[in-house]
């Protein structure tokens, strides 16, 4: 199942508001890092804070929390990142994925089966949240749930990843 309100007529793999949810165990949930992690792609480029730190949206921390009080690992999914950025959120998450380490960029399938090979999760048991279409039309084909992360309503957004983890 993906989460979100975008429908694409021409395809069933789209969740409508509160029309299906998962039903499964979740072992992985996948966070894009610029758009849905931070407030925006900029922020990553330039951050805003006087120290140096890039901002993190707050419902993403406190739903990291969530998920790895439940036992769900949690990993940063993101073309444009690096291990080396002195982010104090990295030591939040269990696995931080860089795309340009191996120039296997999303929404190429392969980024998305790495997170599983590295994770030892199965895609089946694996949330994907993605500020963009293709990415979660891809991770959605390889049988993940998941969540279309709308900067526009981050509030519904936040609600659809606790739900999908749940």
């Amino acid at each position: 199942p993906s989460y979100g309100s975008n429908v694409r007529d021409d395809c069933d793999i789209w969740w409508r508001d509160g029309a299906n949810k998962v039903s499964r165990a979740i072992d992985l949930l996948v966070l894009d890092f610029a758009g849905v992690c931070t407030p925006a792609s900029s922020t990553v480029l330039e951050p805003i804070d006087p120290s140096g730190q890039i901002h993190i949206r707050p419902e993403i921390a406190k739903l990291v929390v969530e998920a790895r009080g439940q036992g769900i690992l949690v990993a940063i999914l993101s073309n444009e990142i690096s291990t080396a950025w002195n982010i104090e959120f990295f030591e939040e998450v269990d696995y931080v994925i860089n795309c340009a380490d191996n120039r296997i960029f999303k929404p190429d399938r392969r980024a998305f089966q790495r997170c599983n090979l590295l994770t030892g999760t199965s895609p089946e048991r694996t949330v994907v949240v993605d500020d963009n279409l293709d990415n979660v039309a891809v991770a959605a084909s390889l049988g993940m749930a998941t969540v279309l992360y709308d900067v526009d309503d981050v509030a519904n957004s936040t609600r659809l990843i606790s739900e999908a983890i749940a």
